[in-house]
């Protein structure tokens, strides 16, 4: 291997392997893909290693991956410059200046360069030089660790908390802390560990001890730095926004109040061809008290609008010049009727396959902007880009008010591939922030479950969305075994009765805060829930109370 491919695999779609290709069947196409995410669990990390959700939840943002031959080597020492590399991925330094002087012993050729020269211009590896060198192929050290995490924490403060701290600051969090070998510690390096102390980035072992001098494992590198980026964006809040279905006997409107924005599906793409389409409003019975309910909870109203290629011949009405400015001048009129009060207009737009219709669509979009000016803003609905060609992200995301990105649907019957993999949804959400702002972008998150039945002949029968219902009374039955999957972050339920064994994954509560942990530590504008109606009590709980 090449030196750099000895350390820790860093963002980037790099040497990894993915693991397997996956067959993913979107509207009536079948194609192969190779997902850039780690499907399958590293073999030398073990289900109940300490680490674990800590190690994937990197993985799944794109910061660490692991070796060709599908180990993560948990216990291997990390070097200084693999830490850096590391530490910059997870946190981007914020340059104080331009040094001229170079470091000895860091070539501009080696691996690490950028990453330590980075570094260097933030001031944040003054402590660790000595005579001008680095010795970057060092092992690392804990109290090494410390000081450049603790000089990320810091760079967000001001000058004269940064001075307040390392002058007299410190000095309390030391008394606390009390470790029992706090002698061992680098004089000029013990405010910098009492910063990692004070925001829970490192502690001690079990015996009270810092182990100043102890080499930094894989393995705890990932934990030091999830936490990290966790202790970085706890101030983030999520926009939290809702989908409300028409169908189901099951309403919530008690829920209304604590969504921010409720997405109400009540209108559909009506295109009848040569030049005719318009908005078909789909009304339920008790509309007037949902958006009742929105108003007296202060909840943004959006009207969603539905097409898709089998249902609505939407490759054909795209591509019909004269239908698009129709359906434009329709949803203009619909959308600003003062007997809805709608302040935002989504556009869910599904299966666009062909390069072909990417202008077109786009196109659509500006003339749905013109017709909606300044009075109604704009949420565009998107699949992640692996197979849909016929969606400009990029031109989309600077039209759009908003950005929902439909992080699921990787449902893949023959494979057994779940909806919606954690890493594969980090996967889908660092391609779609390469076009779009993350204060644009909103992440799509559908509640289902999957399921899967070896009947006792042998042959496989799939279920793409059982009931909620159903699967929640599942997973309390008797004989039921369930339990949160890595890398998947998804509820793994197994159970036999007279119909053979069953396999199912669920996207339950602890899997979709997963998920919004995601969209929070990635900076994301916030999450969108399909649908509102099928959430159990639970979910709501956490989902409505996940910023407090």
């Amino acid at each position: 291997m090449k030196e750099s491919e000895t350390e820790l695999m860093l963002r980037g779609k790099t040497v990894m392997l993915v693991g397997l290709l996956v067959m993913i069947l979107m509207g009536t196409s079948m194609q192969v893909f190779a997902y850039d995410a780690q499907l399958k669990p590293f073999r030398d990390v073990q289900e109940k290693d300490w680490a674990a959700e800590s190690i994937y939840r990197l993985v799944a943002k794109g910061v660490v991956t692991g070796y060709e031959n599908g180990t993560f080597q948990p216990d291997t020492a990390l070097t200084r410059e693999a830490f850096v590399k590391l530490l910059t991925e997870a946190v981007r330094p914020a340059a104080v200046q331009e040094r001229t002087t170079a470091i000895q012993d860091v070539a501009k050729e080696r691996w690490s360069y950028a990453a330590i020269k980075q570094a260097y211009d933030a001031d944040w590896l003054d402590l660790l030089i000595k005579d001008g060198k680095f010795k970057p192929s060092e092992a690392i050290k804990r109290e090494e660790v410390a000081a450049l995490t603790a000089f990320a924490l810091l760079q967000s403060k001001s000058v004269d908390e940064r001075k307040q701290w390392l002058d007299t600051g410190w000095k309390e969090a030391d008394k606390r802390a009390a470790y029992g070998d706090r002698n061992q510690i680098d004089a000029k390096l013990a405010p910098y560990v009492m910063q990692t102390y004070v925001d829970s980035i490192m502690q001690g072992d079990n015996k009270g001890l810092f182990l100043p001098q102890k080499t930094l494992t894989r393995r705890e590198a990932a934990a030091t730095i999830d936490r990290l980026i966790g202790y970085g964006s706890k101030d983030h809040q999520l926009d939290l926004a809702a989908f409300y279905a028409n169908s189901g006997s099951y309403k919530k409107n008690d829920r209304i109040a604590a969504a921010g924005e409720i997405i109400l599906d009540w209108a559909k793409l009506s295109y009848e061809g040569a030049g005719k389409a318009s908005v078909a409003m789909a009304l339920p019975s008790d509309w007037k008290q949902t958006l009742e309910a929105a108003e007296a909870g202060g909840t943004e109203k959006t009207l969603m609008v539905f097409g898709n290629t089998t249902f609505q011949k939407l490759g054909e009405f795209v591509a019909d010049a004269d239908a698009r400015k129709a359906f434009a001048a329709s949803l203009g009129e619909v959308a600003a009727n003062p007997e809805y009060g709608f302040s935002r207009v989504a556009i869910d737009f599904e299966g666009l396959v062909s390069a072909a219709l990417k202008e077109p669509f786009t196109e659509l979009i500006r003339e749905i902007k013109a017709v909606l000016g300044s009075n109604l803003s704009l949420t565009i609905v998107v699949p992640p880009s692996y197979y849909y060609a016929g969606y400009d992200y990029k031109t989309l995301g600077e039209l759009a008010d908003m950005v929902v990105l439909m992080a699921y649907e990787f449902t893949h019957e023959e494979s057994g591939l779940p909806s919606a993999p954690l890493t594969l949804v980090g996967d889908a959400v660092r391609d779609a922030l390469t076009y779009i702002p993350a204060q644009k972008l909103m992440l799509g998150i559908s509640k289902q479950a999957n399921q899967w039945t070896t009947k006792p002949d042998g042959t496989v029968e799939f279920f793409r969305s059982p009931a909620i219902t159903a699967v929640e009374s599942r997973v309390a039955a008797a004989g039921t075994v369930s339990v949160m999957q890595l890398p998947y972050f998804l509820n793994r339920i197994t159970f036999a009765d007279e119909r053979g064994s069953h396999l199912l994954w669920y996207e339950n509560t602890e899997s979709i805060e997963a998920k919004m942990r995601l969209a929070k530590e990635m900076g994301l504008r916030g999450v969108a829930v399909w649908q509102m109606n099928q959430l159990t009590d639970a979910d709501w709980t956490m989902i409505s109370s996940f910023n407090d």
